[in-house]
């Protein structure tokens, strides 16, 4: 079988320590059969994803402990005893504009926390950056350039690079996302993500909880992730960035040019002034041949009629006046409660 990453063989072996600790509870063998057993008895409804994960880090658990032939033997077992699949949930995939001045209004609002402020950086500065969390951890800002390892690179098969560089853009970049990024960058560096992201969970959903009280976020919103900042980035990029040269592919830190196109934000989304663009290096980095099948993706989208009303070409934009000329109606100013 394939060897994963360091950082999923982590993730493996920390879910794999969980099923060894609950066959130690029951008294079971760690056989594969036992091991199906307690993967499928407490959580007998998850979504597809889930199951792929705890398939997996078993799978690699008893290859590593038990050899090759036994994972399989594992694999064939799950499949046929695996209960159903969990309806996929829509998720945001984006942050509007007046969603994200509602929650950063909200998170550094009345009694102020470490991570509700630590929430509205990552919201503000991950829109402008398009930084998965775990990657700021060993990113550095020098010379109005950031330097971001890729989390996900692994060579020839994913990661414009181990690094990718994003060059502020000083006629787009306000100073607000300016001083959130450095909040962030000295917040978080060096600090796993595991180890403090579930306190600025925590701390997102209660501001999306006082906004439901409010009346002031649908229901989609409502799923809305620390995450989804980056997936708004991806939907400024394509408008603003040379979407068909690779340069949004590059700002991701992706190695294909067809990964944001087919998995992250809505181009119908995007916003105008991207505060960020890629270094030459890091665009001549991605995937030249993915660059012919996003091309002909996107000819193919546009023949069929879908984003039809989108300009597929591309017209950047490098000013702070361009950012108020968006398609979208102007955001009306809301009064919220502010804590006492």
């Amino acid at each position: 079988m394939n060897l994963p990453s360091q950082r999923t063989e982590k993730a493996y072996r920390r879910a794999a320590s969980r099923f060894d600790a609950e066959l130690d509870r029951c008294g079971l063998a760690p056989t594969p059969e036992n091991y199906v057993v307690v993967a499928t008895a407490d959580e007998p409804y998850l979504t597809d994803a889930s199951w792929r994960f705890i398939r997996a880090s078993i799978k690699w658990w008893i290859s590593v402990s038990q050899g090759n032939d036994k994972a399989e033997h594992f694999t064939r077992i799950f499949r046929d005893k695996r209960p159903g699949v969990k309806p996929k949930t829509r998720l945001a995939k984006g942050v509007s504009k007046q969603l994200e001045i509602d929650l950063i209004t909200i998170l550094r609002s009345g009694k102020h926390g470490r991570f509700k402020c630590l929430a509205a950086d990552m919201l503000e500065a991950g829109i402008a950056t398009g930084l998965r969390p775990i990657e700021w951890k060993d990113a550095e800002l020098i010379d109005d350039v950031l330097h971001v390892t890729n989390a996900k690179f692994r060579p020839g098969i994913s990661g414009n690079g181990n690094k990718r560089e994003l060059i502020l853009v000083d006629d787009c970049i306000t100073s607000e996302q300016r001083a959130a990024i450095d909040r962030v960058l000295s917040a978080l560096n060096g600090v796993e993500w595991d180890v403090i992201g579930t306190h600025v969970r925590r701390a997102l959903r209660g501001a999306r909880n006082k906004l439901k009280k409010m009346s002031l976020i649908s229901g989609k919103e409502m799923r809305t992730r620390i995450y989804d900042a980056r997936h708004q980035f991806a939907a400024d990029a394509k408008i603003s960035l040379d979407y068909e040269g690779g340069e949004v592919a590059a700002a991701m830190g992706h190695r294909s040019a067809v990964t944001a196109h087919s998995a992250y934000g809505n181009r119908k989304k995007g916003r105008v002034g991207l505060p960020v663009k890629p270094s030459r290096i890091s665009v001549e980095n991605v995937d030249k041949p993915s660059l012919e099948r996003l091309s002909k993706s996107i000819g193919k989208a546009v023949s069929r009629g879908i984003d039809s009303a989108v300009d597929y070409s591309v017209e950047p934009l490098n000013h702070k006046a361009d950012r108020m000329q968006s398609t979208n109606k102007p955001i009306s100013p809301r009064t919220l409660r502010q804590e006492p």
